[in-house]
């Protein structure tokens, strides 16, 4: 295989700054895909998120490598030799891919961060007083939250439900009339690829005082 031109070396690094870029926020893309698709997150996020940091400092190097390449760095060569007359059109395009491959990289590098704002994140609590609740394991960003709450709401028997990133928690209001098991949301937090555990002092579900039409 023909390696690249030595002047066209400053668009595959940029293009390859971009692509570790994409990779690095997988963890946070790849559950908002698949929540479009109806599919589950399971462990993808988790496995790009343990190869964020790797995959971050890659593009940044790569990035450095590009600048290097397309500012400072001169060609070596004869001299009358035709590498010692740069091309203006090869050198522009060098640059405008590095430029833009910097703004695309400082956007997905910083995508975990500012999702929740797209994604309208909140703090779980009680949609009417009666929420109980779970400590949630494995979420990566805002976009788990809302894969999970999607399959809690799947569950029959719960009338609301809300995911918090920051907390950590799902907060669950069930219908009193046909109250889900504890195992249902369980398992339910489990489809979507991530670890439920009870909180030890929410009230059980199928136990809560509503369920037995009592006052709380």
């Amino acid at each position: 295989m023909t390696a690249p031109p030595r002047r066209s070396l400053g668009a595959w690094v940029a293009a390859g700054a971009t692509v570790s870029a994409v990779l690095s926020s997988a963890c946070c893309w790849i559950p908002l895909l698949l929540l479009g698709f109806g599919a589950s997150a399971t462990r993808l996020s988790a496995t790009f998120e343990a190869y964020r940091t790797p995959l971050l400092v890659a593009a940044a190097s790569l990035l450095a490598t590009g600048f290097y390449l397309v500012y400072f760095r001169k060609p070596v060569c004869e001299p009358g030799g035709a590498c010692s007359v740069p091309s203006s059109r090869l050198t522009r395009l060098n640059k405008g891919m590095l430029w833009i491959a910097t703004v695309l990289v400082g956007a997905f590098a910083f995508f975990p961060n500012y999702v929740g704002a797209l994604v309208g994140g909140q703090k779980a609590g009680a949609v009417d007083g009666s929420a109980v609740y779970l400590e949630i394991e494995g979420m990566t960003c805002e976009a788990c939250a809302l894969h999970i709450e999607k399959e809690l709401m799947s569950v029959p028997g719960v009338r609301a439900a809300q995911v918090s990133f920051d907390d950590r928690r799902a907060s669950v209001t069930a219908d009193p009339t046909t109250p889900p098991a504890e195992a249902e949301l369980i398992r339910a937090v489990e489809r979507a690829g991530y670890k439920g555990t009870w909180i030890h002092d929410s009230p059980s579900v199928t136990n809560h005082p509503r369920a037995k039409g009592e006052t709380p």
